[in-house]
């Protein structure tokens, strides 16, 4: 058994014949920490293969500021982005939660030549190296539409939502119009006798209505402008026609879009369901409406 020595400050000797303790590097900081853990959760033997939200991407040429932004998304892991062809697209790596981890990456359009370039966008996994690709195309709108759910909207109810699409020549269809600055408004109806424009329906903003529309179009609205989505109300029942054209002077050969629609009367019977009767017996049927949500006029 080894006995322990005395210093002359009265602290213990160490014995001969042990090693030095070994200086251990100070504790990670919890952020790496937290990097790591992630890193290790995303790259998982068994877990799912790393994959991008889209294969393909058409964005639409334009010449004035505040180009149209398209948002890449990957499923897992951390990536270093990477275009091709910078003259064409760009791509701003988005890192999440003020770390050093990118899931999502802003493509910008920064095409100044009304042809078709493209570019492929390159994803590389930091830990793993493998490589995720997406082919992105710029080129210019050769048409414009109108999209809606309905043709039909009523008195006094909740609106409808009108949105553009936009196409190449190809009539390919452009993956966003976000950003992009169109002018609305409400045309002549041949077909309907002569009125006033604005007396059957009205363009809504969003801001005036209780639905949320995309952060973009919330920012348009802000300054006056407006996107490729709006919202319509009926005034009163009758046809209307709704025009859309791109505001950006590159376009003004590009013919506006038209779409034409019915307000209608939310007129309902009551009973609404089905009714089986007897030979010879009858039912008494009421007629009511609906505006603004409430049943209103019942006859």
């Amino acid at each position: 058994m080894r006995r322990l020595g005395v210093r002359r400050d009265g602290g213990l000797r160490r014995p001969l014949g042990l090693p030095l303790p070994l200086k251990l590097p100070p504790p990670p900081t919890l952020p790496l920490l937290l990097l790591l853990l992630l890193l290790l959760l995303l790259n998982l033997p068994g877990s799912r293969a790393n994959k991008l939200n889209v294969p393909k991407v058409l964005l639409p040429f334009g010449r004035e500021p505040g180009r149209v932004p398209f948002l890449l998304e990957a499923e897992r892991g951390c990536y270093i982005w990477h275009s091709t062809h910078h003259d064409a697209v760009t791509v701003e790596p988005l890192y999440e939660n003020s770390t050093f981890c990118s899931q999502r990456a802003m493509l910008i359009a920064e095409s100044t030549q009304p042809i078709r370039l493209s570019s492929v966008i390159l994803a590389r996994e930091i830990v793993t190296d493998h490589e995720l690709r997406c082919d992105v195309k710029v080129d210019v709108i050769g048409s414009i539409e109108i999209v809606s759910r309905t043709r039909e909207l009523y008195v006094d109810d909740s609106p409808l939502e009108l949105m553009v699409r936009a196409l190449d020549a190809e009539g390919n269809t452009f993956s966003s119009l976000a950003g992009m600055m169109f002018e609305w408004s409400i045309t002549k109806d041949n077909e309907s006798e002569r009125v006033e424009l604005s007396s059957k329906i009205r363009i809504l903003k969003y801001s005036e209505a209780e639905y949320s529309p995309p952060k973009y179009i919330a920012e348009m609205e802000k300054t006056g402008k407006q996107g490729d989505m709006i919202l319509v109300s009926g005034i009163r029942t009758g046809a209307a026609v709704i025009k859309v054209r791109i505001h950006e002077p590159f376009y003004k050969k590009v013919a506006p879009a038209l779409v034409r629609l019915l307000v209608l009367e939310n007129i309902f019977l009551i009973p609404s369901h089905d009714i089986y009767l007897l030979v010879g017996a009858y039912i008494k049927y009421r007629v009511a409406k609906i505006v603004q949500g409430k049943m209103t006029g019942r006859y």
